[in-house]
């Protein structure tokens, strides 16, 4: 299974990607809560990539009306040496405004994020400690070490965006995004970020449930203001958290849709050392508890 280049932090991932045959290295963001890839739009400009429609794309501040632009190929590093069989050619992406994302190496943008459009084709291993990154085609491959028993199901929705089911204070089912791309907000604990409407039912049956504080966060489309809380469990497949932390979103964005649900990202699976996306098989296998 091929590891490729990628440098964790914060609990994100980025991993060096070749753009139309070339092998300079431009670092996207692994992104299982983008339904499709991205690129900076300076860079887009650089490499002159043909504009091919717009989209309207809907973020966690609020919503854009962004180019849509084709490039040719789109190649995973490893030492800095292309992967001729984990290429996608011809893939369409979003173009945003991504300068206010640094990578963490010196003076380097992020370049892109990478989605589901892409991702999707493969099985996606991730390891926390120590970091590494491994990306592999399904056919015939089994996740080394992988309990086939231990797994959480996910599937993709209609806007191509990992989901499970989860259960929050042991009586409240919801559906919730797998978010990569999301950064760990160093609460200093396990924690998923829900809804307003989602918060204010938890609150029908536990009325003490207060914010706080609150913190301040960049996204999609700008700044946003979140309220922090505290409910009574969470849990996602085979793992349960007790009195883990809520982010709440305000209504704008993303979030201000009907349809929203919340999400959860890398910072869960942490402690666990380490997790598999296999898309085919719609399951991220986990450790053995």
């Amino acid at each position: 299974m091929p590891q490729v280049d990628s440098v964790q932090e914060l609990g994100q991932i980025f991993l060096p990607l070749g753009i139309n045959s070339s092998a300079t290295p431009y670092y996207f963001i692994l992104d299982t809560g983008a339904g499709m890839s991205a690129i900076d739009q300076k860079l887009a400009d650089d490499l002159v990539l043909p504009v091919i429609g717009q989209t309207e794309l809907a973020g966690t501040a609020g919503v854009l009306e962004v180019p849509l632009k084709q490039i040719d190929s789109l190649t995973p590093l490893r030492r800095l040496i292309p992967i001729p069989e984990l290429t996608q050619h011809n893939l369409v992406v979003t173009t945003q405004d991504l300068s206010q994302f640094k990578v963490p190496m010196p003076s380097t943008a992020e370049a892109g994020l990478l989605g589901n459009d892409y991702l999707r084709q493969f099985v996606v291993e991730i390891e926390f400690m120590p970091p590494a990154l491994h990306i592999s085609k399904p056919q015939g491959y089994t996740p080394a070490g992988v309990d086939p028993d231990q797994f959480l199901p996910m599937w993709l929705d209609t806007n191509n965006i990992m989901r499970v089911n989860g259960k929050l204070d042991d009586w409240l089912e919801v559906e919730l995004r797998v978010d990569s791309g999301a950064a760990t907000l160093g609460l200093g604990e396990p924690y998923l970020n829900i809804t307003t409407a989602i918060w204010k039912q938890l609150q029908t049956k536990n009325s003490q449930y207060k914010f706080h504080h609150q913190l301040t966060a960049g996204g999609m489309g700008g700044m946003v203001e979140l309220n922090i809380g505290r409910i009574g469990s969470l849990e996602v497949g085979p793992l349960r958290f007790e009195n883990p932390g809520v982010v709440v979103q305000p209504e704008q964005g993303i979030f201000a849709s009907p349809d929203a649900v919340g999400f959860i990202s890398l910072n869960l699976f942490e402690p666990g050392k380490w997790l598999t996306l296999d898309y085919a098989a719609g399951k991220i296998y986990l450790p053995s508890i």
